[in-house]
C-alpha cells in the first residue's frame, strides 16, 4: 500500500520518484503486455538502485459480458443503437432534463429499478421495441458470460500501455533510476518501449538541455565578472582622453 497526497495540479505532484508508461509499440497484444509488465516489475524490485516500483492501475477483475448478435437483432427488426440505449439507461442511468424545486434546479435521471438490474439473469427480463412496434426479449438476440479482464484499458501515445511508478533507492539520483528503468525495458525486447510522463518527462527534457545551459551560465558569469573592469576601463579612458583638452574653468 502506498499513501500519496493528491497534487494541486493533476500530473504535477510533490512526491519524489518517476512516472512512466510501458508501451506495446509492436502491437503484441494484451497478454504479452501483461507478461512484460510482470517481468519488468520483478526485475525492477530486485534492482538495488530502485525502490517501490509498482503498477499504477487496478488488477484484472471478474466481468459480466453481454454479447449482442447483430444479425439476429436485425432479423427481429431491432437496431443496435436502440439496444445500446436500453442497456445504458437501465444499468447506468440516462439524463432527461431539469426541473425547478423550491427555487433550486435539480436534474432528472432515468434508470431501471434496483430489483430489475441486480442479477445477471435480469438481462432476459428486458425488452426492445422492433420496427413494427412489437416487444422483443433480450434473450432472443443476446448471450451472457463471465470473463476476467482489466477494468480499464490504458493507452499512451496512441498505443496500449501500462503506467508504472517508482522511486530511486537511497543514495541514488532520479536520473540514474530512470536510466536503469530504460535498460530493464530494453532487455524485454519485442517492441516494448518507455514513455516518460509528468515530472519525469520534464526532467528528461531539461536534461538534454544541460550543455547549452552550462554554456549560457559560463557566459553570464564572465559578463558579471568582466562588467566592473569594463566600466572602470571606460571611465578611465574618458578621463585620459578628456584630461589634455579640459579647460581650467567650466564653460
Amino acid at each position: 500500500m502506498f499513501a500519496l497526497a493528491p497534487p494541486a495540479i493533476p500530473g504535477l505532484g510533490t512526491s519524489a520518484g518517476f512516472d512512466m508508461y510501458l508501451q506495446d509499440t509492436a502491437g503484441a497484444g494484451r497478454d504479452a503486455l501483461v507478461s512484460a509488465r510482470d517481468a519488468l516489475l520483478t526485475s525492477a524490485n530486485q534492482d538495488p538502485s530502485l525502490s517501490g516500483v509498482r503498477q499504477n492501475a487496478q488488477e484484472d477483475q471478474p466481468q459480466f459480458r453481454i454479447n449482442v448478435d447483430g444479425e439476429r437483432a436485425g432479423a427481429f427488426g431491432v437496431g443496435i443503437a436502440n439496444i445500446n440505449s436500453i442497456l445504458g439507461t437501465a444499468w447506468a442511468g440516462s439524463y432527461v432534463n431539469d426541473f425547478v424545486d423550491r427555487g433550486q434546479i435539480k436534474p432528472v435521471y432515468v434508470q431501471a429499478d434496483a430489483p430489475f438490474r441486480m442479477q445477471p439473469e435480469d438481462v432476459s427480463r428486458w425488452y426492445a421495441r422492433d420496427s413494427n412496434g412489437e416487444m422483443v426479449p433480450f434473450s432472443a438476440f443476446t448471450s451472457t458470460q463471465w470473463a476476467f479482464g482489466p477494468p480499464k484499458l490504458d493507452r499512451f501515445g496512441g498505443v496500449s500501455a501500462v503506467e508504472i511508478q517508482g522511486t530511486a533507492a537511497a543514495g541514488t539520483s532520479s536520473g540514474t533510476a530512470m536510466d536503469r528503468m530504460e535498460e530493464l525495458v530494453a532487455k524485454l525486447g519485442n517492441g516494448f518501449t518507455v514513455a516518460w510522463t509528468g515530472l519525469s518527462y520534464l526532467e528528461r527534457l531539461s536534461g538534454s538541455q544541460a550543455p547549452a545551459l552550462y554554456m549560457i551560465s559560463l557566459v553570464v558569469v564572465f559578463l558579471c565578472l568582466a562588467a566592473p573592469m569594463m566600466i572602470w576601463g571606460i571611465a578611465n579612458g574618458f578621463a585620459i582622453i578628456m584630461l589634455p583638452g579640459t579647460p581650467s574653468t567650466p564653460q
